[in-house]
């Protein structure tokens, strides 16, 4: 009898375990959790407060953090590059954790190390997020930002002579500079500098990226000019072929930061974690798709945010169809929203669903918007469903 029961109950196991396609033996899964910046979140604020969060995130099974480490023209540590683009301004005020470094206490005093370091005991891998990439600010850029005040020609511009902009916000630094490639290479290389325990960098939806109406300064009008037998780029900033001139020069610079990172550190992952193409190339002109076929991408997440399991379906639908048809091989994982604005959006229903359309795909790897969801009693007995048991990071 007791032999029959425990059949029983394994089998009960391998069932709910199948409806989420979980492997119950050396499962290989990204379960990542982006970290937003400190003003949003208390993760980084005090040792006890990491411990709590990796502690967390071992009890949900997560596998890996994507912490902010580059937002609002600071960095998440003191930064000696930001301190020479800014104007020799005082080290302590290029981190996004300035505010909360006089009270913080551990046995290393640096909230950066102390979560590299707990994570890797719970075998948890940290990425550094560079979210703000080529974005200047989410206002106006006005010369008393930090970097214009002293780079006055990174600022991009559109073709109504003003700030290059996405939806009259997310003002933009102009990336088809060098000048402005250099900035972004030489702080992620930094990071990997002073943090070389760090598993990965990531890029979102403004690295690379560019608003579709920049371009018209007058260096890359120049540039254009040249290539072009002395003619100016098209007023009509959606003009296929001004478009695909732009696109190749983001392309390119996704190929230098790739090299950059794996001359630093073949060890370092490089990730992109952009919007569904191809909304992603028709606004923020993100050719992800060339990226994969390049290999310029470790790991691809795609921002599939939708708030019904339907509209869900179809994003994550297409885009898996895209990477496939690009490169099969790629490490591809999808992007969820929990939270935005501070609010939670998910439920625990919809939350299985989309885990569900995910295992219906063959797809295992999932990446979360963001960590304060996780605090959520019903969300986190949601993850406690869906995620049973361990999962390894898979192999770069």
């Amino acid at each position: 009898m007791l032999i029959r029961a425990t059949r029983f109950l394994v089998f009960a196991v391998l069932i709910f375990a199948s409806s989420f396609g979980v492997a119950l033996a050396n499962q290989h899964a990204i379960r990542g959790v982006w970290v937003p910046a400190p003003k949003y979140t208390k993760v980084m604020h005090s040792y006890q407060n990491i411990k709590n969060f990796v502690a967390l995130l071992d009890e949900l099974n997560f596998n890996a953090i994507y912490l902010v480490s580059y937002a609002e023209a600071k960095t998440i540590y003191k930064s000696k590059v930001l301190q020479k683009y800014t104007g020799n301004r005082p080290i302590d005020s290029t981190s996004l954790l300035q505010p909360y470094l006089g009270s913080y206490s551990s046995p290393t005093n640096d909230p950066v190390q102390d979560l590299i370091t707990l994570a890797h005991q719970r075998r948890i891998k940290v990425f550094f997020w560079y979210e703000y990439g080529f974005m200047g600010d989410i206002k106006e850029m006005t010369s008393n930002h930090p970097l214009l005040a002293n780079n006055s020609k990174f600022l991009a511009l559109g073709n109504d002579g003003k700030p290059a902009n996405y939806h009259q916000k997310d003002y933009y630094f102009n990336a088809f500079r060098p000048e402005v490639q250099q900035y972004l290479l030489e702080l992620i290389k930094e990071g990997i500098h002073l943090y070389p325990q760090v598993d990965g960098i990531q890029g979102d939806d403004r690295l690379p990226a560019m608003p579709k109406n920049s371009g018209y300064d007058a260096f890359t009008v120049a540039k254009y000019k040249k290539e072009h037998a002395g003619l100016a780029p098209p007023k009509d900033f959606n003009d296929p072929q001004w478009v695909q001139w732009r696109l190749d020069i983001l392309n390119t610079f996704a190929g230098k930061l790739y090299n950059s990172v794996k001359a630093q550190n073949q060890k370092v992952m490089v990730s992109f974690a952009p919007n569904p193409f191809p909304w992603s190339r028709d606004n923020l002109m993100q050719d992800w798709p060339t990226w994969i076929k390049n290999n310029y991408c470790d790991l691809l997440v795609v921002q599939c945010y939708r708030y019904n399991a339907e509209a869900y379906k179809a994003t994550l639908t297409e885009a898996n169809q895209i990477v496939k048809q690009h490169n099969p091989n790629q490490l591809f994982a999808t992007g969820i929203i929990l939270m935005e604005g501070g609010n939670i959006k998910m439920t625990p229903e919809l939350l299985k669903q989309q885990i569900q359309i995910n295992r219906s795909l063959g797809i295992n790897n999932e990446v979360y918007f963001y960590n304060q969801a996780l605090e959520n009693d019903t969300i986190k007995m949601a993850f406690k469903e869906v995620y049973p048991q361990k999962a390894t990071f898979p192999k770069n």
